[in-house]
């Protein structure tokens, strides 16, 4: 009796037959009470033909809904220690915070609860998010480049610049932000730091291997 039918469809049959329902009571306990009813013993056809039109239009929209998802078919994916699992294909739509893909894009993605993966995703997708990173690292080295010609020689020593004996900095306006507390950290380390006492010493003579520079102890470099 009442095959296949779930709890909420038989608390809709009980309630409609005026019956008091537990929010408590279980699928056999709401049989029970709709069995037990005086309105159900008197239209007991009615009753049961009414329920089953709830169970079978239920599973329609059951059935409905999985064909939907299983419209594009099923995939095998193999893992990376060889076993093959099957997942199921759906369409959905992917949007990214970036200028070069700011818009929904309909994609298919693989489902499985199988493989240790976020997401598996078609190759046009993948193609795009490698442009999107190909382009921020172009920005990046172009902007490196630019600060690449923007570097400066200099030295304490004027023979020290005719023989090849040079240093370079280059300035970086993302660098001025910690610019100041960087240098003072660093100046008061080289300040206390006994082992730079004898190359302060050597400095002051000029000599040794090394530069003073903005009151920092710089190691020379020859190329």
């Amino acid at each position: 009796m009442f095959r296949g039918a779930r709890k909420e469809e038989l608390t809709l049959i009980a309630d409609e037959l005026g019956e008091i329902i537990n929010p408590e009571m279980k699928v056999l306990d709401l049989k029970n009470l709709i069995l037990n009813s005086d309105k159900y013993k008197t239209d007991k056809v009615f009753i049961d033909d009414y329920l089953d039109s709830i169970i079978a239009d239920r599973k329609s929209k059951e059935e409905q809904e999985h064909n939907s998802n299983d419209e594009f078919g099923k995939i095998t994916l193999s893992s990376a220690f060889g076993e093959n699992v099957e997942a199921k294909l759906i369409k959905t739509s992917i949007t990214l915070d970036n200028n070069s893909l700011n818009h929904p894009m309909d994609c298919l993605v693989a489902i499985t609860d199988k493989l240790n993966a976020e997401a598996l995703i078609p190759p046009s997708l993948y193609e795009a998010l490698c442009s999107i990173n190909d382009k921020t690292n172009k920005k990046e080295n172009d902007t490196f480049a630019e600060s690449i010609d923007s570097f400066t020689p200099f030295s304490n020593d004027e023979n020290d610049a005719e023989s090849g004996n040079e240093i370079f900095y280059v300035e970086s306006d993302s660098d001025n932000l910690n610019f100041n507390s960087d240098y003072s950290k660093m100046k008061d380390e080289q300040n206390n730091c006994d082992s730079l006492k004898k190359v302060r010493a050597e400095l002051k003579l000029n000599k040794g291997n090394f530069l003073l520079v903005e009151e920092l102890i710089y190691h020379r470099i020859k190329f």
